[in-house]
């Protein structure tokens, strides 16, 4: 009995098999050929996508036809931004170094649009709050790059800057670049150092220091970041010239060991070590060697020509003349100044020492202080 209802209960399971329809496998369906030609085609016409693609088209080539240009210029060129009656006057030796695989270029490259093909820079400014270099940061700030001014306000002040406070393309450090400092910038522009003779009189080894370990860590900053580089050097690296005007190619007549050596021997280790960074290390450099320099911001007592018959005159003193008179200095104003190194740094193509004067305002001690007693 238990055998037969065992062999019916196998029966029945079989049958039950047998109705269940086999599942068939798993086959994905045919992918349906994609039109994507026609379809591109259908939404550029919906709605009028391809006439607004030709009014931007139309749009844009009109910007690029009647926007004023800028010609990347040759080394004989002026650029628009330097006035017309400086840029006639203006020192146009320059000295030439060896550049491996480098040379000059000479006459007009394409066409810049101005405020495009012009990228946004991140510029360091090393003493930018002092009488040259906050006047080189309002330069700067005005064609929309961003800047950093380094100053320990030695002789630097924050005066001269506060103006620039809120604006966010503008920072200030305070800071010493006897000391190393981690910046990521495009250019340097190294002005840090005390000009006048009564402060690098004062602290002579401070001078120097700042020349010489200052110099070495911005062109260190440099070679780290690829930063192009610019010195400001000085007519004081002539010394007591024997040669009126002086030339790039003339070297000087320094006393090495005079009070005033701190400043101008300085300097010239200054110019030496930047090019050496640029032989040895590639570098891009600049060296502008700037002249006697007034304008707004001028202290009045720092032991120059100009400010010292300024301050006397407005003091209603004697003005002091040192042995004859018959001293001839080159002056220039200060906003003049700031356009040629900001020209030299991004319209020359190579390493060159430049004299940053004015012929036309060449002029003896005696005569300048006529003009100020005449005029002030």
């Amino acid at each position: 009995m238990k055998q037969l209802h065992k062999q019916s209960s196998i029966n029945h399971r079989r049958d039950e098999e047998i109705l269940i329809p086999q599942t068939p496998p798993y086959s994905p369906k045919s992918l349906k050929h994609p039109r994507s030609l026609p379809r591109s085609i259908n939404y550029l016409f919906k709605e009028q996508r391809l006439l607004f693609i030709f009014i931007g088209i139309l749009i844009g080539s009109t910007f690029f036809i009647l926007q004023p240009t800028l010609s990347r210029l040759g080394p004989t060129e002026t650029h628009p931004s330097i006035p017309k009656s400086f840029s006639n006057n203006v020192v146009s030796h320059t000295q030439e170094f060896s550049v491996s695989n480098q040379n000059p270029i000479h006459g007009k490259m394409g066409r810049v649009p101005v405020g495009i093909g012009r990228r946004r820079m991140r510029i360091v400014v090393t003493g930018g709050a002092g009488f040259v270099g906050s006047h080189l940061v309002d330069k700067l700030i005005g064609r929309g790059d961003e800047v950093i001014v380094i100053d320990n306000f030695f002789t630097g002040r924050k005066e001269n800057v506060v103006h620039l406070f809120g604006n966010p393309r503008f920072e200030l450090i305070r800071h010493d670049v006897v000391e190393p400092i981690l910046l990521e910038v495009d250019q340097i522009y190294h002005l840090a150092c005390p000009a006048s003779p009564v402060h690098y009189k004062y602290n002579p080894v401070k001078t120097i220091k700042t020349n010489v370990m200052g110099t070495l860590n911005m062109l260190g900053l440099a070679k780290r970041v690829g930063a192009r580089f610019l010195l400001t050097s000085t007519s004081e690296v002539y010394g007591d010239p024997l040669q009126h005007p002086q030339k790039e190619t003339y070297w000087g007549n320094v006393n090495p060991i005079g009070e005033r050596s701190c400043y101008d021997e300085g300097k010239r280790t200054a110019e030496t070590l930047t090019m050496d960074y640029h032989r040895g290390d590639g570098v891009e450099v600049r060296i502008a060697r700037i002249f006697n320099t007034y304008g707004p911001r001028m202290c009045l007592d720092d032991g120059r020509v100009v400010s010292n018959f300024v301050a006397q005159a407005i003091r209603k003193q004697p003005m002091t003349v040192y042995g004859d008179g018959k001293q001839t200095r080159s002056f220039q104003y200060v906003s003049d100044l700031v356009c040629l190194p900001v020209y030299y740094h991004n319209f020359f193509w190579y390493t060159a020492v430049f004299l940053v004067t004015s012929i036309g305002i060449c002029s003896s001690i005696v005569k300048l202080k006529e003009y100020m007693y005449n005029t002030i």
